[in-house]
């Protein structure tokens, strides 16, 4: 690597730049390959190993030569035997080729991290006189009131045209996963409270379908794309989770799995990162390749076979966006006012590594035009935005955070994807490696690789206007954005807690505020009796002084979950896990663990199901068990807790179990039959139980919507 190329890379520029722009004109492969033949050949000790025959695979080695990094990628003199790493190598650089392809494959790729390096070493350039951001004018989805009530009832009945696509492909590095056998791990396998990340993003569809189910009676599988990658066997390990949990009892083929192509890392000297000979070091590239590469991958095209136009775009690492009525504001505004583009957004906190949405303004001759969009806090000194406070003293920023929560029009998309396949282009200079050098020492360099961002597509969805935007416009725009509480809409789990340091951004910071949004359901909404909220010192200190983890099909809206559980009180050190749909929770009086599981949430056999779902109910119930032991902060989001006890109450099938004005003290394990209800009461102090077969439900929640778009429920009774 040292012995190689020393021509500076302002140089390098020069020359690629033209031959860049060529090749983007050559009508076809072999037109290109004729302009690189006419510059360079292939290395003589490579040619044994290559079929003359395949344009691609000698267009692609040609590609390196004219980027002068032969002598680094292409040294085969210290490996044994080439040909397997050889054709490994020629693969990767004909992903890389196709995915890049717009821009001039290898070449292009290679010219802009070059170019982006030059860029971030510059001082500030003069900005352009003729762009203007603006704190945008989101939708504040915070109230309770008619207006956002009609809102959520839009998201509801817009769930039958929506898709849902996860980006998938991150390498988390920062979260230092690894299996049982050393193996790292891939950001969505964290073990978020219990289960992988992926999965909770599923349960949490499950939930707003039931909720359809529940309301107009009809059952909807939403699309599932997933973008992931081949970094850390991310593919085949996701494939291998989905297997493993029954494709989360889903049909199969309701999901789409594609990869994102990783791509080179450079050093800022310019020249391609080394882990081996033969063996380039390769990174994702950011998850603004979601879109070209979900085309390309035919996502697109087979959703809109399905007539499922809508897209909700969710980053894995979020935990807390499926709380309350976030997602459903979202698709109801972005499908009802038929918007192109939409931002879940919520409070940004100042100075901290996070983007920024905002209004951007552009004159363009005579017109202006613009859109809501983001910038990444990596650009903002380039940009000359000030990361300045709302108020005075304020701890949050003048603009609302990026989420990476997004609402996508199909139609809107691809014709932005015409403008700019991979949008947001930006250089990740943010870690160092140890590169192989020839000889075969190694040695640590600062490495970058080009990254994109997926929510500024939106830069290519604008308006135009006659004059200067005024905040009375805001409706008219194609984008849009809403604005909740921070804790209901960004938390993530991006890197691992050291002592010190601020909790936001890990996995411990975010199980904190999940159990905030917790303590707010049960003690606001349900009017149970609560220990006072706790201080983030303390949970640092002692670990979570409650845990409660309630299935999204309980409800997922606060006010759904407030007419199935309410009043009561709830005890400091008590654990209420509720992996239930059909539940009745009066008068609780919790001290100690309380775990209600139906084995059959929402049905059977991939159908939705009230009949079939198992059923709980608790009223005047007293709860009285030693529970857990403390769980420290570092292993409390992982909820693998030490219970003492615990009142266990476990129903399979359409199984029910009914207990009233009932004390449960110590150790106790209920197990409900399917076809059967458990009937528990107290006759002289003592706990008694009474089984009955049944061959229907005898009861289920009924869901309607009322004059004022309020969702009521109300007992349904059957005959048993």
């Amino acid at each position: 690597m040292e012995t190689t190329m020393q021509e500076p890379i302002s140089q390098q520029i020069a020359r690629l730049t033209p031959l860049c722009h060529q090749l983007q004109g050559a009508a076809t492969l072999n037109q290109k390959l004729a302009i690189l033949e006419k510059l360079t050949s292939i290395p003589q000790e490579l040619l044994p190993f290559i079929d003359p025959s395949n344009i691609l695979d000698r267009y692609v080695i040609l590609s390196v030569c004219a980027i002068g990094q032969a002598d680094i990628l292409l040294d085969i003199q210290t490996v044994k035997d080439p040909q397997e790493p050889i054709k490994t190598l020629i693969q990767q650089l004909q992903d890389l080729e196709k995915f890049y392809d717009f821009m001039g494959g290898i070449i292009g790729y290679h010219l802009s991290v070059l170019t982006l390096l030059i860029a971030a070493k510059t001082p500030q350039k003069e900005l352009d006189k003729n762009i203007r951001y603006e704190e945008p004018n989101g939708i504040d989805i915070t109230p309770d009131n008619a207006e956002i009530r009609k809102i959520i009832r839009w998201g509801i009945e817009s769930l039958p045209m929506m898709s849902e696509i996860y980006p998938l492909g991150g390498a988390g590095d920062r979260l230092n996963l690894i299996d049982e056998t050393g193996h790292p791990l891939p950001a969505a396998q964290l073990p978020f409270c219990g289960r992988p990340l992926v999965e909770g993003l599923i349960r949490d569809l499950q939930g707003r379908e039931f909720l359809y189910y529940k309301l107009f009676g009809k059952q909807i599988t939403t699309p599932i794309a997933m973008m992931t990658s081949h970094e850390k066997d991310n593919r085949h390990r996701i494939e291998q989770l989905c297997e493993a949990h029954g494709w989360f009892n889903r049909p199969k083929a309701s999901f789409d799995i594609f990869v994102q192509v990783r791509v080179p890392m450079l050093t800022t000297e310019g020249n391609w990162a080394m882990v081996e000979p033969l063996k380039p070091l390769l990174k994702p590239g950011g998850h603004g390749a979601l879109w070209k590469a979900a085309a390309d991958a035919g996502v697109f095209a087979r959703l809109k076979k399905s007539n499922h136009n809508k897209m909700l775009i969710r980053q894995i690492n979020n935990p807390v966006a499926g709380t309350d009525k976030g997602l459903l504001t979202l698709i109801g505004i972005g499908c009802h006012e038929n918007k192109a583009f939409g931002f879940a957004s919520c409070p940004r906190l100042l100075n901290m590594p996070e983007g920024m949405d905002v209004l951007l303004e552009k004159k363009q001759g005579n017109h202006y035009e613009c859109c809501i969009t983001n910038i990444e806090y990596t650009d903002f000194k380039q940009r000359g935005i000030e990361d300045a406070p709302k108020e005075p003293k304020s701890r949050y920023s003048q603009y609302p955070a990026n989420t990476n929560i997004l609402f996508a029009d199909l139609p809107s998309l691809e014709s932005a994807l015409r403008k700019c396949p991979l949008p947001g282009l930006l250089i990740n200079i943010k870690s160092e490696a140890d590169c192989y050098l020839s000889g075969g020492s190694c040695k640590k360099y600062s490495v970058a690789r080009l990254e994109s961002t997926m929510q500024n597509i939106a830069d290519y969805i604008v308006d135009k206007f006659d004059s200067p935007f005024h905040p009375s416009e805001f409706k008219r725009l194609s984008t849009f954005l809403t604005y909740n509480e921070r804790r209901k809409t960004l938390s993530t789990t991006k890197q691992t807690y050291q002592p010190g340091q601020h909790l936001s951004g890990t996995p411990e910071g975010c199980f904190y505020e999940m159990m905030q949004n917790y303590h707010e359901l049960l003690s606001k909404a349900c009017r149970i009796a609560m220990p006072p909220p706790q201080e983030e010192s303390d949970y640092l200190t002692h670990g979570p002084d409650t845990i409660v983890l309630f299935h999204p099909a309980l409800g997922g809206l606060y006010s759904i979950i407030a007419q199935k559980i309410h009043e009561g009180r709830v005890g400091k050190g008590s654990e209420w896990i509720m992996e239930i749909a059909e539940a009745e929770v009066i008068n609780l009086d919790l001290q100690g663990n309380l775990i209600v599981e139906a084995k059959a949430i929402m049905g059977t056999d991939q159908r939705y199901d009230s009949s079939r779902a198992g059923k709980c109910t608790l009223i005047n119930t007293t709860v009285r068990n030693r529970g857990s032991r403390s769980i420290p902060p570092q292993n409390a989001w992982k909820h693998q807790p030490e219970r003492l006890e615990q009142l266990s109450i476990t129903i399979w099938g359409n199984g029910e179990f009914y207990a009233k004005d009932v004390t449960f003290t110590g150790n106790l394990t209920f197990e409900v039959r399917d076809g059967e209800r458990l009937t528990v009461s107290m006759e002289h102090g003592k706990l008694t139980q009474h089984s009955t077969k049944i061959s229907r439900a005898s009861w289920q929640w009924d869901y309607t919507f009322d004059n004022e778009d309020r969702i009521v429920l109300k007992q349904e009774r059957g005959q048993a």
